[in-house]
């Protein structure tokens, strides 16, 4: 990673956690991006709570003095400030590099808006371009799924690290030419598939830190 990307990300950071308003409730999203944020919005001082999207967020969140809440007490969000891996030019999006996408698409599905922050090296002109879907697995039969997805994703890998909810955690490349519906569907159906990375028309504000700035796309 560098300087220049951590400097753009972080002035996209910076730019997004000006979209929240004291009284909010909102996503606290996973990895460098979001965290980010939300130390640029704890500075700010304000009087709002939001859902953690993993044990690291709620860590954090702790040392920066951020009142938290669940999605059951709280299942209606304002916004999410989140990070993304890629980003391609119809805002569809892959997430969960960081392995907590489960819990991240449940609090962007929750939120009205969803912030999604990057640098300019995360756009993309194809989903999958960068890297493989993440994908959660149900542990029970982890190396069964991982052999019914590698039928139909050849390339698929298993990490060996667990998500927070302890899903086994894989990444399935994206065929050249696939229509990422499709893939995400294919995923979805597929017995064993917690969910995916395939963060798919959420109409989702993007910022994106880079050389010339922060653009809001």
């Amino acid at each position: 990673m560098t300087q220049d990307a951590d400097a753009f990300r972080r002035a996209a950071a910076e730019a997004a956690a000006l979209e929240v308003r004291a009284g909010m409730t909102i996503g606290y999203g996973t990895g460098r991006a979001a965290f980010a944020a939300l130390e640029a919005v704890a500075r700010r001082k304000l009087d709002i709570r939001g859902v953690p999207t993993s044990d690291r967020t709620t860590e954090l969140c702790q040392k920066l003095g951020l009142a938290l809440t669940t999605l059951d007490e709280s299942p209606r969000l304002d916004l999410v400030l989140d990070g993304a891996d890629e980003v391609d030019p119809d805002k569809q999006v892959i997430k969960g590099g960081g392995g907590a996408h489960v819990r991240e698409k449940l609090v962007a599905l929750a939120a009205r808006r969803r912030i999604f922050i990057i640098e300019e090296s995360k756009l993309v002109d194809r989903l999958g371009s960068t890297r493989g879907i993440p994908v959660a697995l149900v542990p029970f039969g982890a190396r069964a799924t991982l052999a019914r997805l590698l039928e139909r994703f050849p390339g698929t890998t298993m990490r060996e690290e667990r998500s927070d909810d302890g899903a086994a955690l894989a990444d399935v490349p994206v065929p050249p030419g696939a229509d990422p519906r499709r893939v995400a569907a294919d995923l979805k159906n597929t017995t064993g598939v917690v969910d995916h990375g395939l963060f798919l028309d959420l109409s989702p504000e993007i910022f994106v830190g880079g050389s010339q700035g922060v653009r809001r796309l």
